[in-house]
């Protein structure tokens, strides 16, 4: 008996990394919720301090919404990325926006003071936004949405946003011209 209780304790021991990192990723989500040209999904984020936003409140900007964690390896990697991106666009046109998977949002606000992270960030910390609404099932996963607020774009794992080809195609897409970006 006590070798059969070893051995159960042995496998998952085995086992707990595959789960411990499931959704940190940098490969094709499973299921997505979200189609191509159609109007976004109503969301309401919560703020760090508590209040919430609805993504209704970006309409007229091209949205760049990247969900993430602290801890998850890639999105840690992209984030300064993302915040040279933020630095690089006009904030009339553009609106870098963080959606964090965390439970804490003081560790969340830690982070970003930690990595000078100044663009917009929201926290979702029972992924009822990332994962039951948008069917995100890996981080990080970034979503574009046009000024109209139609679903433009979906990628996943961590991108080099800052490189100056992505800002002129962001761009592009912020004039109407969203084939740039399919």
């Amino acid at each position: 008996m006590l070798r059969k209780a070893r051995a159960w304790q042995y496998c998952l021991i085995l086992l707990l990394p595959l789960f411990a990192f499931q959704g940190c990723s940098e490969s094709e989500p499973l299921t997505d919720n979200l189609v191509v040209g159609e109007i976004f999904p109503e969301i309401v984020m919560q703020q760090l301090d508590g209040g919430k936003v609805s993504i209704k409140h970006y309409r007229g900007k091209l949205v760049v919404l990247n969900a993430w964690a602290t801890w998850c390896e890639p999105c840690r990697r992209e984030m300064p990325n993302l915040q040279q991106l933020s630095d690089a666009l006009n904030p009339e046109q553009f609106a870098v926006i963080g959606l964090a998977q965390d439970e804490d949002d003081h560790l969340v606000r830690e982070y970003l003071l930690d990595q000078n992270v100044t663009f917009t960030s929201f926290i979702d910390p029972a992924g009822g936004i990332a994962t039951d609404q948008l069917g995100i099932q890996i981080f990080p996963y970034t979503l574009i949405i046009g000024p109209d607020g139609r679903f433009i774009q979906r990628i996943s794992g961590a991108r080099e946003w800052q490189r100056q080809e992505v800002i002129e195609l962001l761009e592009k897409a912020y004039a109407g011209d969203y084939s740039v970006l399919q």
